[in-house]
């Protein structure tokens, strides 16, 4: 298979970051991955702690009887459609690249 479709097809469907290492970007292709991994973590952990404290507001007394899902409806979600955005735009990128990139080898 030809190296501008084999690439980001990787980058789309497997990890981002791959099809760039598959045209022997090493550091472009880890730094996508590393950026990609930062972005998971940081996401998991803000979701974690609203989570938890809707948890929390639910255990702070016995006259709060609205279900957790009523209560994450009132939490602030900015941080996290932020971070969903930025993954969103590098993944667009890793794939944009890794085929312009390989078209480009593939030319040569």
């Amino acid at each position: 298979m030809k190296k501008y479709i084999l690439a980001p097809l990787c980058s789309a469907f497997i990890v981002p970051g791959l099809g760039q290492i598959i045209n022997q970007s090493l550091k472009k292709g880890l730094f996508i991955l590393s950026v990609v991994f930062f972005l998971f973590v940081v996401g998991t952990m803000k979701l974690f702690f609203i989570i938890q404290s809707a948890i929390a507001d639910a255990n702070a007394g016995w006259f709060n009887t609205a279900p957790i899902g009523e209560r994450l409806q009132g939490k602030d979600l900015t941080v996290l459609w932020l971070l969903l955005g930025l993954f969103a735009l590098v993944w667009v990128y890793s794939i944009l690249d890794a085929f312009w990139v390989g078209k480009e080898l593939e030319r040569q």
